[in-house]
């Protein structure tokens, strides 16, 4: 999210539903968002408002106090390896091969 004026040429909600449902080409990555409880018109009403992203900034924490609560909860540090880098194929997947990871998007 970002503060600021929005733009008139964004894609509806009905567009971005349509992206998300349909099948399509399997190499192109599409992120969607899920907006609840929120229909197109009032999204598209919606406007910035600083009081409301100041009450938000007001209950951040520091990492610190973070840690601090959570030790208090019993919770504990888990460190968890990165994902190794993806192996690239020599051969671009098609859409109809059946060892497609894709196959049922």
């Amino acid at each position: 999210m970002r503060a600021g004026q929005g733009g008139s040429g964004g894609a509806g909600l009905g567009d971005v539903v349509g992206v998300a449902t349909r099948r399509s080409n399997p190499s192109r990555v599409v992120s969607v968002a899920g907006v609840r409880g929120l229909n197109e018109e009032e999204l598209r009403q919606a406007q910035f408002n600083p009081e409301e992203l100041a009450r938000l900034n007001d209950q951040a924490v520091t990492p610190s106090q973070a840690r601090s609560h959570a030790s208090k909860a019993g919770l504990v540090a888990v460190n968890v390896p990165s994902l190794s880098k993806p192996q690239t194929r020599s051969e671009p997947i098609r859409s109809d091969s059946s060892d497609s990871p894709w196959a049922d998007n």
